[in-house]
């Protein structure tokens, strides 16, 4: 660690980034970071029989490796027993909010409290190399845009942290990449203290988690800490549109490293923008821009998926990725999975699955890749407390058709009918119960030439255990499609506003 060994170290939550400490803390690659750790203790809110197996493993690979420490586990805990002492240091799992009565003993009673990921970046070498990435919308596409672009240019480099894999992990498995790509998110950086990444970017701010935050601003604060303890060298890059980026600049102030804009717009000139259908690259005012490439290029469409290419671009031109390895990497790159991925085209519908679209601002993203009158929208799942006003007025002046679904579906079917009343627009808008339902309906409806969207604007935990198996679902749904289960004609008569 960068500061010295901890002696009693807790764990709070035992998913995935938790094991990844656990491991990290019992690893011999690290003894020399844990010499002086004497006492472990992990607990979680839960208590099942994965996680009952999870902890007596846990407990016999300590006694194998570490015999003269102490271990305890606590399951189905809401605080942290009188018992459990207190601590050193704690590391707390991202699901855990901070007014969580659990996060609130733990820090209580421990004289420091990280996220997993600034954890890993006490582990990891002075000499590491990081990109970090994070925002409302599109991190995942553009950490693996750059990872793309860097393997393509011959470099060798990971994406890890709430893309996939625990920076923990990876760091105690080895070797370590030469760059970490990190998508970082709120949760983790609300509890880092020293994380300062080579090559930062704060790609947007829009409502989302404030059900964990309590609030757009401290979710937007922990946001601008992936700037926080940057240094003189280090770039940070920011997107000029953001109605938080004049926070994120004024933070970026304060630690020395470069601010850098990203645009869709070509005047003023900023470090990396789009002008007359062209990518550029700004960053030397002393010569003329870079071109890379057409954004006609682009195998990822949607407006948003260009800025996306273009924060990507000035993050690896930071390490020395020229303009030309940066268009070869662009123009083989493609969407990944479950974000605006075409599943397939029948009968002249295609079918788009964007599950990961989880608030109403990934769905206004997603719809500009589409014409009017085209898409057919998809939405619902489980609320986040967000307002879909916004959403509405964009999507019914936008969109073939609404169908709504799951625990959220009333409630988005009457925000959608009262804008279309002040709006005086006439989409149908269909309430349904489950996904299959709203599906079966857009299908039934959806004419040739026109695209099927889901892009549910909340979580899939009413109907499923994450975004990916919602999406796994739903592609299944729609291979089992035949041209002969449509009627297209049944689309000109629908009422607007009816419901199924």
């Amino acid at each position: 660690m960068n500061a010295s060994s901890p002696s009693r170290l807790l764990v709070v939550g035992l998913g995935r980034s938790g094991q990844a400490v656990v491991r990290a803390a019992l690893a011999d690659r690290f003894a020399s970071k844990f010499d002086a750790l004497t006492h472990l203790t992990v607990v979680d809110g839960a208590d099942t029989a994965d996680l009952r197996e999870q902890a007596a493993d846990l407990q016999q690979y300590a006694a194998q490796v570490r015999p003269e420490l102490e271990v305890r586990t606590y399951l189905g805990k809401s605080t942290l027993p009188e018992e459990a002492g207190s601590f050193d240091l704690a590391v707390i799992s991202p699901g855990l909010a901070p007014h969580d009565p659990l996060t609130v003993s733990a820090q209580q009673r421990s004289d420091e409290l990280i996220s997993e990921l600034e954890f890993a970046w006490r582990l990891a070498p002075a000499t590491q190399q990081w990109i970090a990435i994070t925002g409302s919308n599109g991190k995942t596409t553009t950490t693996m845009l750059c990872d793309h672009l860097l393997r393509e240019a011959g470099r060798c480099s990971a994406s890890v942290g709430n893309i996939g894999e625990p920076v923990t992990d990876l760091l105690r498995e080895g070797p370590v990449p030469e760059i970490l790509v990190v998508e970082a998110s709120s949760f983790q950086l609300e509890y880092t203290t020293s994380f300062a990444p080579q090559a930062a970017a704060l790609l947007n701010v829009s409502p989302d988690h404030l059900n964990w935050h309590g609030s757009l601003e401290n979710y937007a604060a922990a946001k601008c800490k992936i700037f926080a303890h940057q240094h003189s060298g280090d770039v940070a890059l920011t997107w000029d549109a953001d109605p938080f980026a004049a926070l994120a600049r004024t933070a970026i102030k304060e630690t020395g490293a470069t601010s850098q804009a990203i645009s869709l717009q070509a005047s003023p000139p900023p470090s990396a923008y789009r002008e007359g259908g062209q990518l550029w690259l700004y960053f030397d005012q002393d010569a003329a821009p870079q071109a890379i490439c057409s954004a006609a290029d682009l195998q990822i469409p949607g407006e948003h998926n260009i800025c996306n290419a273009l924060f990507a671009a000035a993050l690896v031109a930071h390490f020395g990725v020229s303009p030309e390895q940066i268009a070869a990497g662009l123009k083989t790159f493609r969407a990944p999975t479950h974000r605006l991925e075409l599943v397939a085209t029948i009968a002249g519908v295609r079918y788009f699955d964007d599950s990961k679209a989880t608030n109403p601002d990934s769905v206004r993203a997603a719809l500009t890749a589409f014409g009017p009158g085209e898409a057919h929208l998809l939405l619902g799942g489980r609320g986040k407390g967000t307002s879909y006003e916004d959403l509405a007025r964009i999507a019914l002046a936008k969109v073939r058709g609404v169908y709504t679904f799951g625990e959220e579906g009333s409630l988005l079917a009457e925000c959608f009918r009262t804008i279309q009343a002040q709006l005086g627009t006439r989409v149908p808008i269909r309430s349904c119960e489950a996904m299959v339902d709203a599906l079966e309906c857009a299908a039934h409806r959806a004419l040739p030439s026109e695209a099927v969207l889901l892009s549910p604007a909340c979580t899939s935990f009413d109907e499923f255990s994450s975004y990916e198996e919602r999406g796994e679902v739903f592609a299944a749904l729609v291979h089992e499609i035949t041209s002969e289960d449509k009627d297209p004609a049944s689309g000109a008569a629908d009422e607007p506003g009816g419901r199924v």
